[in-house]
């Protein structure tokens, strides 16, 4: 996939039926049709690199930049204005998601807040995260987030029942660290889909995988170490790794 391609590649997604392929690169949003391989529309707006691309329906687009903002395109509008602008970021936003369940918006900013965007009530709820959030992961009920941050931490935090009311606070419940490192670059994490692991990537070259489970003492594990897996780099050509607890072995 290479029509439209003028700058490098910094985010990819695709829309739910995976037959659109959603392409950043620098400050345009590419659609191209998977089939085809053809550029179906193009937009452009922006004034700084686009970080984050995501699908919110089958046409609507949704872009993170580092110009500090997030921007909704209706590929089925010929203006090429944006459907809406969110600015309430103070510096580059590095994540953005839609929720399944409500018509909602979840973004991740360098500022250090987690900001969700009600869309029916054009309410937002933004929860301080304190360092610079890199990218943040929900669990399949979309009531648990984990967010990456710049100082070696995944912060994990419970959304309240009451979701949806204006000032409803988030607690951060549990906090990942030890085993991975992320301190000057954007790194990912992510939520399995059992909901029972976080999967970050590292600095220094691993992939932590942090165990969700009881966490009753804050950190995870006993003595406030975070129980993981840790799944390092093979000097060899190829291999082929597997890793599971010390009691399943």
């Amino acid at each position: 996939y290479s029509d439209g391609h003028m700058h490098p590649v910094h985010a990819v997604g695709t829309n739910p039926s995976s037959t659109v392929l959603l392409s950043a690169t620098d400050k345009t949003l590419l659609a191209t049709d998977m089939v085809t391989a053809q550029n179906k529309s193009k937009f452009w707006g922006h004034a700084a690199r686009i970080e984050y691309v995501c699908s919110v329906g089958e046409e609507i687009y949704a872009t993170a930049s580092y110009d500090s903002t997030v921007r909704l395109w209706d590929a089925r509008s010929r203006s090429r204005e944006p459907l809406a602008t969110f600015e309430e970021a103070k510096d580059a936003v590095t994540c953005v998601k839609p929720t399944r369940h409500t018509p909602q918006l979840v973004t991740s900013s360098v500022d250090g807040k987690v900001r969700t965007y009600d869309m029916r009530t054009a309410q937002v709820i933004a929860e301080d995260a304190v360092k610079p959030v890199t990218s943040f992961s929900m669990t399949t009920d979309e009531l648990t987030i984990a967010a990456s941050c710049l100082d070696d931490v995944i912060r994990v935090w419970e959304c309240p029942d009451a979701y949806n009311v204006t000032g409803a606070r988030k607690k951060v419940q549990r906090k990942l660290h030890s085993h991975h490192r992320s301190e000057k670059f954007r790194v990912e994490c992510d939520i399995t889909s059992d909901d029972a692991h976080c999967v970050a990537g590292s600095e220094c070259g691993v992939v932590a995988v942090y165990d969700l489970g009881d966490g009753r003492d804050g950190d995870g594990g006993p003595g406030g170490v975070p129980q993981a897996t840790v799944l390092r780099r093979h000097t060899g050509p190829t291999c082929s790794v597997a890793a599971c607890p010390d009691k399943k072995r």
